[in-house]
């Protein structure tokens, strides 16, 4: 395995691409499994299979990173290795001391993320670019940096899935256009540890069953903490991976912002709660620097506390319980001009609400789950050397029991620090 790890640039691609899709077929596993119980199936016994499913697809990306991106196969370290066979020379010939020195030098893997694994990456390439707009990043800012990144994202709802696959007219007298202004705000606590501020906006202009609703309000609050634990190696294929974990507070609810209640915000960078859930998300995250390449995966598993929801103020309130939601994105980025920061991204985006919950009290909404896969293509540009700017179009690609709808967007991204960057 030590052999494989410093092979050539395009199988270190072909291994990373491997752990990725691993992960992001998790996400589809679930996906898939999210169908309606029909007529005559146990619904315990349907949600008993999706845990099952979720714990496999929660797992099964950790081991595949576990084994293939750290030197669990390897040799132990103090292994001895087999010496090589001297070969004939004359007396005169000197003893090759420094190319003893530098074998044994050379060999010594870097630790998962120690002050020598981001060393390392530090002096790696990695130019400053706005990135993906919907993908979070594996990678940590350093200790003490603030950065600062403006997303805006509008959602343009013009058909709905049926549950099947099939795209059907919306409902008589139903139109809904949403508008999302995020200040994602990021710290760095420490080498590997990254806290993050998410405050938004939602505005709203729908009409659903007659009643309508319209205007600006904020938008849940979501708090984030994220911990690097492997620090991609720039001369092997590990990646770096990282464990976010989200904090979401109804505000939508405490103050009344103007939203279809149980809804969802449009697809972003965010984590997906529905409107006024108080919710947990735990997200892991993977990222490679390949030039002029760059891979990025995610999974997120959202659990909504249940709770009090009505589809509007005349309503009157029921207990409503949610179904789990996974989100499971992927992105390419091509740096196409370092100097100035310009490159084009391909983004896929899935996100989907299980017929089950973590709690394992029965899902009373209404559809009990639905399926979205999208994808994005993105551009990216410097507008200075520290302001990135990335603008995009979300397409809607296949789903069920949903809407369907278009979602253009952009970022403008405010790089705080000084020197080379480390994220």
């Amino acid at each position: 395995m030590g052999v494989l790890f410093r092979c050539e640039n395009r199988k270190l691609t072909v291994i990373f691409w491997v752990t990725t899709v691993l992960l992001i077929l998790s996400g589809l596993w679930v996906a898939l499994g999210t169908e309606e119980t029909h007529p005559g199936k146990n619904p315990d016994t349907t949600r008993m299979k999706g845990t099952i499913v979720v714990k496999i697809a929660f797992f099964l990306p950790i081991l595949t990173v576990f084994f293939l991106f750290t030197d669990a196969w390897a040799d132990p370290p103090g292994t001895p290795t087999q010496p090589a066979i001297p070969l004939p020379k004359s007396p005169s010939s000197p003893p090759p001391v420094s190319s003893q020195i530098s074998d044994s030098t050379d060999t010594t893997p870097l630790s998962l993320n120690g002050p020598d694994a981001l060393s390392a990456y530090k002096h790696s390439w990695n130019p400053l670019t706005a990135g993906p707009n919907m993908v979070s990043y594996a990678d940590t800012l350093p200790e003490g940096v603030f950065n600062a990144r403006f997303f805006f994202y509008s959602r343009f709802t013009q058909a709905q899935y049926n549950n099947s696959g099939g795209i059907t007219g919306l409902p008589p007298g139903f139109y809904e256009t949403q508008m999302l202004a995020l200040e994602a705000m990021y710290f760095g606590l420490g080498s590997n540890t990254e806290l993050a501020i998410l405050p938004s906006l939602i505005g709203t202009d729908s009409s659903i069953g007659g009643s309508s609703i319209n205007g600006w309000g904020l938008n849940d609050f979501t708090l984030g903490i994220k911990h690097r634990w492997i620090i991609q190696d720039p001369n092997s294929a590990r990646p770096s991976f990282a464990t976010f974990l989200f904090l979401t507070l109804p505000t939508t609810s405490w103050l009344g912002t103007p939203v279809p209640k149980g809804g969802l915000p449009p697809i972003s960078v965010l984590p997906a709660t529905h409107f006024g859930s108080p919710s947990i998300t735990t997200t892991f995250l993977l990222r490679k620097n390949i030039r002029p390449l760059r891979f990025y995966g995610g999974l997120y598993y959202t659990y909504g506390f249940p709770g009090m929801e009505s589809l509007t103020a005349a309503d009157p309130k029921i207990f409503a319980q949610f179904g789990d939601l996974v989100q499971y994105k992927m992105a390419v980025e091509d740096v196409v001009n370092e100097k100035h920061g310009l490159g084009f991204i391909l983004e896929m985006v899935g996100l989907s609400e299980l017929p089950f919950s973590a709690d394992g009290l029965p899902v009373n909404t209404t559809p009990r789950s639905f399926n979205l896969i999208a994808v994005q293509p993105t551009f990216e540009v410097n507008i200075t050397p520290k302001l990135a700017l990335s603008v995009g179009v979300l397409l809607p690609a296949w789903g069920n029991n949903e809407y369907l709808a278009t979602t253009p967007n952009f970022s403008l991204w405010y790089y705080f620090g000084s020197g080379i960057l480390q994220r």
